[in-house]
């Protein structure tokens, strides 16, 4: 087994919340990238929405919208989105319930002023800043051509178990990945997908065995990944559920934690020799 397909989650795995990449982690992702082993994104981000801030590393390609979207040297290779039924139950629900919501297109992410209003209160108390959302728009109304990949939830009232109850079966509703409370915001996802299933459309695509495949990670958005790759690595700071899916814990993403990550593979792996 002489290459590798690395596959890392973003926030809280490449970057620590409002901090950039740590030096050590570009660095082993370059050594490892000159040895000849694939590096790959697994994001709930879509392609638009990827942060500047990891333009130095030299992705193969990726894993977007929580595997809805996934690309291979530029071209995408898989691509899932919302039927008119889906789109339909979704934009129902929301008005009747009284949901906010921030939904991600392949255009740009769709929310009201009050939606994004309220995420950046949520960000602020739980993280101190807000996140850049590229390709932001404002607006009341939903193109009815955009086409549906994700949606960030918002329940003021603190209702997101009643949102489990009524959507989880006909959609998949996971964790918040941004330290918000899961009483209060979620992410709907679609049916039969999330990064796991994305890694392993890229992977047929490629032709190329799962356990090949490492997959790095911290939130809940990350355990069907942890969980179906060949390796799965959980960082530090990971949530519980990523933890106990994973094969091995690292360190935190701000102690070496991507370094010890591909370190840790490669010896697996490859042995002392990589």
């Amino acid at each position: 087994m002489e290459r590798l397909n690395f596959f890392f989650d973003v926030d809280g795995t490449l970057l620590p919340f409002g901090k950039g990449l740590p030096e050590s982690a570009l660095k082993a992702i370059l050594d490892a990238k000159a040895k000849g082993h694939r590096i790959f994104v697994s994001t709930g981000r879509s392609p638009l929405e990827m942060d500047p801030r990891l333009s130095p590393i030299p992705f193969d390609g990726g894993v977007y919208a929580g595997g809805c979207t996934v690309i291979y040297q530029g071209e995408t290779v898989y691509r899932r989105r919302c039927t008119e039924e889906e789109r339909e139950t979704l934009l129902s629900y929301f008005e009747k319930e009284g949901i906010l919501s921030l939904i991600q297109c392949d255009e740009g992410t769709y929310a009201s002023a009050e939606s994004f209003e309220y995420f950046k209160e949520l960000l602020i108390k739980a993280n101190g800043n807000v996140i850049d959302v590229p390709g932001l728009v404002i607006t009341d109304h939903l193109p009815v051509t955009a086409e549906i990949s994700k949606i960030v939830c918002i329940s003021p009232s603190g209702e997101v178990d009643k949102i489990r109850k009524d959507l989880e079966g006909p959609f998949h509703v996971i964790d918040n990945t941004l330290g918000i409370d899961n009483a209060i915001m979620c992410e709907i996802c679609l049916p039969s997908s999330d990064k796991g299933s994305g890694i392993r459309n890229l992977m047929a695509y490629l032709k190329e065995d799962m356990k090949t495949a490492v997959g790095v990670g911290d939130g809940a958005n990350d355990v069907e990944m942890i969980e179906y790759c060949g390796l799965g690595i959980a960082m530090g700071n990971a949530s519980e559920c990523a933890k106990e899916a994973a094969d091995y814990v690292t360190t935190s993403v701000e102690s070496d934690g991507i370094k010890n990550a591909i370190d840790y593979a490669l010896g697996v792996y490859l042995g002392n020799n990589h």
